[in-house]
């Protein structure tokens, strides 16, 4: 123990500066994301990496700052100190809930070290109806979530957040259907039924952040993590459920960002064969360890560069008890690419990651993806599973604040994400850990969003170019289909994106709304949205939806695919 303690502050006095008051990490909900990354932009100060999320706060960038940009305007003091009677004090506590104080407020300091604890109702309730016109009881689709989320500091090295939420739902026929097959709400855990149509589920997320100095952190917790600056990631999203994991992040001054993150995934396929009779039978586990490094380059840090490797490990036996390799908990990027290889059970991936900003309003970003190298001379081999995004931002359009414009295409070839034994793939709870339309694609993106003030609207519209599998056939859509069933043969040089049955998948989306209060972006919501599904040799099928509700949005939820 003494020598441990002697490493880590020798590591810390090499690295020392003033530590940042908190340890929390900043929501990952895209709209709020959107107004942080317009921060970003504008202040290098900020010595942000923006590529591995969720951002962990610092000195310069904290949560009430997040708020804050997310508000853009005004004095929220609230006269706080100075209302007087009752009618005023109730408008300024009004005021501090809208402007980012939490509901339930605990602080205290003394001799042995601060508290600060912020609790806050959760809430995700929605109605919606294909046409109003229509009363048919499965044209109605609702959400009915509650929950609760606490947060908070203790000293100014250690920060924690735990959240809890229960559901109740029914859903369009798609998300339904999806439901039924994969037996998961998308991003959102295993269900039970509820009443005729519904679906009961619950889901839990937390962490505990610790800082012995500002350039190192360490977190051990239950949720998502997302690579890349974009709307999707092919590398790793918050597509799917949570899962434990334990994050490593090593600072080098404000321009190199080091992460390691030990994860605990699952199957949803019953395992271990010797269980006695009676006894629940567990799911299968398996490992998984991503890394990432991060550094920001050029004159003002304009550059970003990241480079991933991402592992996923067998780690049960036949009783479903883990035995990890020790190669599993080497920190060091690339080291265990040489033992196993591209082309292992191990499924490892690489990846690269960038972003470019000028003119202090735009942004160019963007990743690479490579699940297993094919040959050069044979681009159409099954074994060429690779993936690209572009996309780019255009903050403060026409310099117009808090109008903002992205734009963002995805392309990942057949068989991506695969593997010849299937339970390797790159999956969790039955879901992608990646982009949510699995493989064989191309995707075209595009969002506006403006804000003024409290209110905003969000205009969004993508198209989805997939070769998708038949009844039987395997064309690389799938990564729950072993690679060694392809339809054209394991050693095929013939595969290109769109094989298979040609499908598009059209969404169109328009969102307004009023942000009630900032410290969980509680807000009242109206939109439109619409999914048009057009398969070769199928009727096309579309599915809308008008909808209304009271959501604090803090995470991201994926139901365009």
């Amino acid at each position: 123990m003494k020598k441990i303690k002697s490493i880590a502050f020798v590591f810390c006095a090499l690295f020392a500066q003033v530590l940042p008051a908190q340890q929390l990490q900043l929501p990952l909900n895209r709209q709020w994301s959107l107004e942080a990354d317009a921060q970003f932009i504008k202040d290098t100060a900020l010595h942000v990496h923006s590529s591995m999320r969720p951002v962990r706060e610092t000195s310069r960038m904290k949560y009430t700052d997040y708020v804050s940009a997310n508000i853009g305007y005004g004095d929220f003091s609230c006269n706080q100190d100075t209302a007087t009677g009752f009618g005023k004090k109730v408008s300024a506590w009004c005021c501090r809930k809208h402007h980012g104080e939490s509901f339930i407020n605990v602080r205290h300091s003394g001799e042995d070290g601060w508290l600060n604890l912020r609790i806050d109702p959760l809430f995700n309730l929605q109605y919606g109806k294909k046409d109003f016109s229509d009363t048919a009881v499965s044209a109605t689709s609702f959400m009915n979530t509650r929950g609760v989320m606490a947060r908070g500091d203790i000293g100014n090295k250690f920060s924690f957040e735990t959240s809890f939420w229960e559901n109740q739902s029914t859903f369009p026929d798609y998300i339904k259907a999806f439901n039924d097959k994969y037996l998961v709400v998308p991003g959102q855990g295993r269900w039970k039924k509820f009443k005729t149509r519904g679906y009961d589920y619950a889901m839990a997320s937390g962490y505990m952040s610790y800082s012995p100095c500002k350039n190192f952190n360490v977190q051990l917790g239950h949720g998502k993590h997302l690579v890349g600056d974009g709307y999707r990631s092919l590398l790793l999203s918050d597509n799917s459920f949570n899962y434990p994991y334990a994050r490593f992040t090593t600072n080098f001054r404000s321009w190199l960002q080091y992460t390691n993150i030990y994860a605990s995934l699952m199957n949803l396929i019953p395992g271990g064969n010797n269980i006695p009779p009676g006894t629940e039978r567990l799911f299968q586990k398996k490992a998984a360890s991503f890394h990432h490094l991060n550094v920001r380059i050029f004159k003002k840090k304009r550059l970003q560069l990241g480079v991933f490797q991402g592992l996923i490990w067998e780690a049960a036996d036949t009783n479903n008890r883990q035995h990890l390799n020790f190669h599993y908990f080497n920190p060091v990027m690339f080291t265990s690419l040489p033992h196993y290889g591209l082309n292992s059970s191990k499924n490892a991936m690489l990846g690269l990651t960038w972003k470019w900003r000028f003119m202090r309003s735009i942004e160019w970003y963007g990743q690479c993806m490579l699940d297993e190298k094919g040959e050069k001379k044979k681009p159409g081999s099954i074994h060429n599973k690779r993936g690209f995004q572009a996309g780019v931002k255009y903050f403060n359009v026409l310099r117009i604040p808090h109008l903002h414009l992205q734009l963002e295409y995805n392309q990942v070839r057949p068989y991506a994400y695969a593997t010849r034994d299937s339970l390797q793939n790159w999956s969790h709870y039955n879901q992608a850990l990646a982009h949510p339309l699995g493989a064989n694609f191309k995707e075209y993106i595009g969002f506006l969003n403006y804000k003024i003030r409290d209110f905003y609207i969000e205009l969004r519209y993508s198209v989805a170019e997939v070769g998708a599998d038949s009844s039987g056939r395997s064309f690389g859509s799938n990564i729950f289909a072993s690679d060694h069933d392809a339809f054209y043969g394991v050693n095929s040089t013939v595969n290109e994106i769109g094989q298979g049955v040609s499908t598009n998948i059209v969404h169109q989306e328009v969102r307004i709304g009023y942000v009630l209060s900032y410290a969980t972006n509680l807000n009242l919501f109206a939109g439109y949205s619409n999914r048009i599904f057009t398969a070769a040799g199928s009727p096309e099928m579309q599915t809308p939806l008008i909808y209304f509700g009271l959501r604090t949005a803090l995470n991201n939820l994926y139901w365009d695919f």
